[in-house]
């Protein structure tokens, strides 16, 4: 048994390893969309809208 427990734990650590890996190439390949690509224009905006909450407190 001692003889397979360091094999066995090294397999281990490489497929860690390489799941570590696999995660940081497709967080690499994710494209955030620009700021301006986030706000639908088409969207009516009210002009008049205030704060669900109230107005903010004076300073």
């Amino acid at each position: 048994m001692s003889d397979q427990a360091p094999h066995a734990d090294e397999a281990l650590l490489r497929e860690s390893q390489q799941a570590i890996d696999d995660a940081k190439a497709a967080a690499a390949d994710v494209v955030e969309p620009d700021e301006d690509e986030l706000v639908d224009e088409g969207l009516p905006v009210a002009d008049d809208a205030e704060p669900s909450d109230g107005p903010a407190p004076a300073a």
